[in-house]
């Protein structure tokens, strides 16, 4: 398994308060699921499981292969790509929904955004609807708040055991910085630590229904992703072809 399917698993794997909403929109749309960013299959597999057919879009050609190890013999199509790239699939075609999980939008910048939302409009059937998750800020916590300290993430693979610590969330004008602490313990004992650091761009979901509307999507609704002790919420932004 790559570097990057371990720490997806470790820092993701787990995470389960999205898929409610997901799989509400899937089922309402009753066609071709687009996940753009899909990783190593967390939202993308569980879809496909309720009998979906999904096309997973991952720009780390790594982790597409590994979802496509998993996905075995489901109905889900792992593609290696970027989510600015997907009105150029052919995979991507007459999709009645495409989503966004775990604020896909915020790693792109302006001009890709407007990439990828006007690729969207190509490939999305007449009254299909795209759905991207923002984080929602007034849901992020000071670690400082914490009654107890958040447990790290953890997973045992093949002898070695893997953690991830939150070491804190920055709020900039511009960004959202968040910090974790990674660790790999090897079989034998040896440990090997290194900071790793994430950065989403702060965008509102006016600025992303706007941005949408410019691509000829207009905006539906908005649905919410509650926050957890530890974990911020989400605002999902629902966009409908015309």
């Amino acid at each position: 398994m790559s570097d990057s399917a371990v720490w997806q698993d470790v820092e993701f794997g787990s995470y389960t308060a999205d898929l409610p909403i997901w799989k509400q929109l899937a089922a309402e749309g009753a066609g071709k699921v687009i996940e753009l960013g899909s990783g190593s299959g967390r939202v993308g597999r569980a879809l496909a499981q309720d009998g979906h057919e999904v096309v997973a879009v991952e720009r780390d050609g790594e982790l597409a292969s590994e979802l496509r190890r998993r996905a075995g013999d489901m109905p889900l199509t792992a593609v290696a790509g970027d989510a600015t790239q997907i009105g150029e699939l052919a995979e991507a075609g007459g999709a009645m929904l495409v989503i966004g999980p775990l604020q896909l939008a915020q790693l792109l910048d302006a001009d890709e955004r407007a990439q990828m939302l006007a690729g969207v409009a190509r490939c999305l059937a007449p009254g299909g609807r795209c759905a991207m998750a923002l984080v929602d800020e007034a849901t992020l916590v000071d670690r400082a708040s914490f009654e107890a300290e958040p447990r790290p993430d953890m997973r045992e693979i093949d002898g070695w055991v893997y953690s991830s610590e939150p070491l804190w969330v920055q709020l900039a004008d511009d960004a959202l910085r968040m910090r974790r602490l990674r660790e790999r313990v090897s079989p034998e004992g040896d440990v090997v630590r290194k900071v790793h650091d994430d950065v989403l761009l702060r965008v509102a979901p006016e600025q992303l229904e706007q941005e949408a509307e410019a691509a000829g999507l207009r905006p539906a609704e908005r649905r919410t992703v509650p926050a957890n002790e530890y974990e911020a919420g989400s605002i999902v932004v629902v966009l409908e072809a015309p």
